[in-house]
């Protein structure tokens, strides 16, 4: 008890207040000087409810700064320099997972406002490309689809293929099919999707950075992007083009094109 004691007379309070209401995880949270004043500002992503209300907060001391809405759940935030323009000033990448396209979001936090810029959906498109389905699992869901097979047939395929190829390797529809345990909600599962088109799409799960060429705290860094298909990309901090990228099954591969 008393070592428990001296430690936690190590901290002290600086600030407390119990209606708050952050809702965030580590990272979600950065430091940065965003302003060039030398004064570091705390950028919180607010995960709100889990479902609505996220936000982009920005503090000052105990102070909230600003607050911006977020239009997805957030996968972190970062703060990294994308060139040397004066003051230095970091921009802010954040990244919503639940989907590939304009819900990306690079936010650069500088002078009186903040800005954002969605990416370009060709640029999405090339970072986060469309995976190829297992031709196994596209075939069963073709034949459910024209009732070739009934659904207790078409989980057992896709939960021996699972077991096969893991979960990351089937698509988000097969995954939320299997979650289906009883017959009745995966036969209301199955006639609610069966007519659409079958498609596997990774998304952003994790993202840190990689200085270009210097080891300066404020120099130019690249971002690293990585996916739930085992996927790392990297980009180039300014254009947003793939400079490399990664598979952990395969080994380095050269960016497309």
């Amino acid at each position: 008890m008393g070592e428990k004691s001296n430690s936690s007379e190590r901290w002290l309070t600086a600030h407390h207040d119990p209606l708050a209401s952050l809702y965030t995880f580590g990272s979600c949270m950065a430091l940065a000087d965003l302003h060039g004043d030398g004064v570091s500002k705390l950028i919180i992503a607010d995960l709100g409810t889990g479902a609505y209300n996220m936000k982009l907060k920005v503090y000052k001391g105990t102070n909230l700064m600003s607050e911006n809405t977020l239009i997805d759940l957030p996968t972190g935030v970062i703060t990294f320099h994308m060139d040397t323009t004066e003051p230095r000033v970091p921009g802010q990448f954040g990244s919503a997972p639940q989907n590939s396209n304009v819900k990306k979001i690079f936010k650069n936090l500088c002078g009186c406002g903040i800005w954002e810029l969605h990416l370009h959906l060709q640029k999405l498109k090339a970072i986060l490309q469309t995976l190829e389905v297992n031709p196994t699992e596209f075939d069963a869901w073709n034949q459910a689809r024209d009732e070739l097979l009934d659904v207790s047939m078409l989980y057992e395929i896709l939960d021996s293929l699972r077991q096969e190829v893991g979960e990351c390797g089937l698509t988000t529809r097969s995954q939320r099919f299997l979650m289906c345990h009883d017959h009745a909600s995966q036969l209301t599962f199955l006639e609610q999707h069966k007519g659409f088109l079958l498609k596997r799409q990774t998304v952003v799960t994790c993202f840190s950075t990689l200085k270009k060429s210097h080891a300066e705290d404020d120099a130019i860094s690249c971002l690293v992007l990585g996916t739930e298909s085992a996927n790392i990309f990297i980009l180039d901090p300014e254009a947003f083009t793939i400079l490399n990228s990664y598979n952990d099954s395969r080994g380095a591969s050269n960016p497309p094109g």
